[in-house]
């Protein structure tokens, strides 16, 4: 005869909660203990599998994470939103084939992103043989940035063919003629004929793309030459160095109130010396009223704007947003403040990323701990104004 689930008790519900709201403070410790209190009352609990999972794997423990994140599928296995965060552990834990796989989840679920509704077979990642390819991006700013290197691999497949990517109008004028793109348009609707297609962040897929195989020659993108002399003008000559900031990203991204930082916190920790700038855009672009930082914002229309700054700058120091991967993509020094909890693409304990080869990652040392990075940033620019390594 098949079993009866226990129900779940009052008290089983309670500790699932607290458990939740102890996760969402990053009071990690006691989620922990809250969440295993649930399960042993309660061991088909699938939320509070899921959240145990997503505690264990901001303590840094992928592989207790990942194998309960496979049991709470187990009790929930058309879970789009928990497939995903599997994804997210394995691709920071460095299993990219698999990760890879489960990255597909976005498109699944009540939860997940609309899959583009396009009339043509997607991309089966054999040569084009004469064939015309769309890749249409998706996802934020940044995993759009990031992925745009693999389009030159699919060129290097053979065969010919042509390929067309359809980004968005920040993007556009930015990616215009990157490596591999034969034709650019803002809406994949007005692409003309294709004969596949491909979402831009299933490439690394449908390339079987690994940790050791990350096309990482950079750069692979690079600012408008007239743009970047309009900037040199605007900027003006100095002799001090000049370093570009960026202290908050997206404010709907989920993860926000954690991934960026107050303005203040940083702006006290900067040393005399260098000319500093904001790169930042958005609400956040106000904070550097009455600072010694130069506000930018107005003149920032789109990423190429902000390309042809950069190109002037000797270093940026940024959260992590879309401003990293596009200095990481332009092959600048950049440095990236990464929070206690980090996105897959950081991984967990390195200083450096096989994604960007001229980025230094310095991370929080305990959760919101900015105090301890902002500290490090502050010796870093005066170990590399003194030509010091860090």
């Amino acid at each position: 005869m098949p079993t009866r689930r226990k129900s779940l008790t009052a008290t089983d519900a309670t500790a699932t909660a607290i458990g939740k709201a102890a996760f969402a403070e990053w009071r990690f410790d006691d989620a922990e203990a809250e969440l295993r209190a649930a399960l042993a009352a309660e061991p088909e609990n699938f939320e509070a599998k899921a959240y145990l999972a997503r505690t264990l794997d901001a303590l840094g423990k992928s592989d207790d994470a990942i194998a309960l994140y496979r049991k709470a599928l187990d009790v929930q296995p058309d879970n789009a939103a928990t497939h995903l965060l599997l994804a997210q552990a394995l691709l920071t834990a460095g299993h990219y084939a698999e990760g890879w796989d489960e990255y597909e989840w976005r498109y699944k679920g009540e939860s997940g992103q609309p899959f583009p509704n396009i009339d043509a077979p997607l991309w089966d990642g054999e040569p084009l043989d004469g064939r015309t390819l769309l890749v249409v991006g998706e996802q934020g700013f940044g995993d759009v940035l990031q992925f745009v290197r693999l389009l030159a691999l699919v060129k290097a497949l053979g065969g010919g063919g042509k390929l067309s990517l359809a980004c968005s109008a920040p993007l556009a004028r930015l990616l215009d003629g990157v490596p591999g793109v034969d034709h650019l348009f803002q809406d994949w609707r007005r692409a003309g004929a294709f004969d596949c297609f491909c979402p831009l962040s299933s490439l690394p897929r449908v390339l079987g793309l690994t940790a050791d195989t990350i096309p990482a020659d950079v750069p692979y993108i690079t600012a408008d030459p007239r743009q970047v002399r309009r900037w040199e003008k605007r900027l003006g000559q100095t002799d001090a160095k000049r370093i570009g900031l960026c202290w908050a990203g997206r404010p709907t991204h989920p993860n926000d109130r954690y991934r960026s930082l107050p303005f203040d916190l940083l702006n006290r920790a900067l040393p005399r010396g260098p000319t500093y700038v904001s790169l930042q855009k958005g609400e956040r672009a106000t904070d550097v009223a009455g600072s010694r930082v130069k506000d930018l914002s107005p003149r920032l229309h789109d990423f190429a704007d902000t390309a042809a700054v950069l190109e002037n700058l000797d270093l940026v120091i940024t959260v992590d947003t879309s401003i990293a991967h596009l200095a990481g993509a332009m092959g600048k020094p950049v440095w990236v403040l990464v929070p206690y909890v980090p996105d897959w693409r950081w991984g967990r304990d390195e200083e450096t990323t096989p994604w960007y080869p001229t980025a230094h990652l310095f991370r929080q040392i305990a959760p919101k701990d900015w105090q301890s990075v902002v500290a490090a940033i502050s010796d870093s620019i005066d170990r590399w104004l003194l030509a010091r390594p860090l």
